[in-house]
């Protein structure tokens, strides 16, 4: 009895990384001419950049911590906090948190690869070990962390479960509570399976994964929660020790949709044009500008496809 109630306590306070595939690439360096990832290309990012490149902006990435020393990241990162270790600072040994920040914000510096939003500052923060586990404490903990650092603009978490946590949802409503717009991959268990926690929260923004084709991708979770489509197969970013990974899963399109969110906040510091106080500040702008998943595999419903695939608004 004690052990079957010992399981169950864990499997509920149990949280860690999406299933995912990483390949290493081998012959790239940060001192190589700058590779553009295929997302990077086909969105046309490079012309949103004549109008912002994610200055002003500060993201949190609640994850497996930062290669802090990665040529492509490390004069855009902040200090970070390590919730798995509070001694240690937040340093990745996992390589997921890496490449999660790198998609967001590795720099143009026509090295290397480059991010969505080069000139976004990441606040590194560790909730998951190097092995990609964590705990409802940690992330907890990060979420807490991030949502009282004052120039925190965002929060992604990719990383989930399928259990639902009072504690991590009532975290999630404090951040929201000190205006932070959170985004969280919504899980690669198959269209057959729901969003996962915590992107089936309402306060948060679920987003799936495309294809190089801008089809859906087979590992892409659906769920009437689901905001939006972003690229999430084979995108290169950093991983630990100046390297570089491909990596396939929503939480890599999770931080592409993070990118184009911070481009518009750095366009509207700037303009002033839009209202941004709100996730569904986020999510009516966002929607206007997004378009249609054309995969006759899937209903063209919000289950499969959100409001659409999110697209550069400048």
């Amino acid at each position: 009895m004690i052990n079957k109630m010992f399981q169950k306590w864990f499997n509920k306070n149990k949280i860690g990384l999406l299933p995912y595939i990483s390949e290493p690439v081998y012959g790239l360096s940060p001192n190589d001419p700058q590779t553009l990832g295929w997302e990077i290309k086909k969105f046309n990012i490079e012309k949103s950049w004549n109008q912002s490149s994610g200055e002003g902006v500060v993201c949190a990435v609640l994850d497996t911590g930062c290669d802090l020393g990665h040529a492509d990241l490390s004069d855009n990162l902040l200090d970070g906090q390590n919730f798995i270790d509070l001694k240690d600072r937040p340093i990745d040994k996992n390589g997921h948190g890496t490449h999660v920040s790198s998609t967001i914000a590795a720099i143009n510096n026509s090295k290397g690869i480059v991010g969505v939003a080069p000139k976004t500052k990441i606040l590194p923060v560790k909730v998951l070990n190097d092995s990609g586990g964590g705990s409802v404490r940690s992330i907890v903990d990060g979420i807490y962390y991030a949502a009282d650092f004052f120039e925190v603009n965002f929060i992604t978490m990719s990383l989930g479960s399928s259990h639902s946590s009072k504690d991590i949802e009532k975290a999630i409503n404090y951040a929201v509570s000190k205006n932070k717009i959170i985004f969280c991959a919504a899980g690669n268990s198959g269209p057959g399976l729901g969003i996962t926690y915590p992107a089936k929260y309402a306060n948060t923004i679920a987003i799936g994964a495309i294809d190089e084709n801008f089809k859906r991708t087979p590992f892409s979770c659906s769920g009437e929660e689901l905001e939006f489509l972003a690229p999430g197969n084979n995108i290169l970013g950093c991983v630990p020790e100046n390297k570089y990974s491909i990596m396939s899963g929503t939480s890599m399109s999770n931080p592409f949709a993070v990118g184009i969110a911070s481009l518009v906040l750095s366009y509207n510091i700037k303009h002033k044009k839009y209202k941004l106080e709100s996730k569904d500040d986020y999510v009516n702008l966002l929607k206007q500008y997004s378009i249609p998943m054309m995969d006759n595999r899937y209903p063209s419903t919000k289950e499969y496809q959100g409001y659409g695939i999110i697209q550069p608004i400048n």
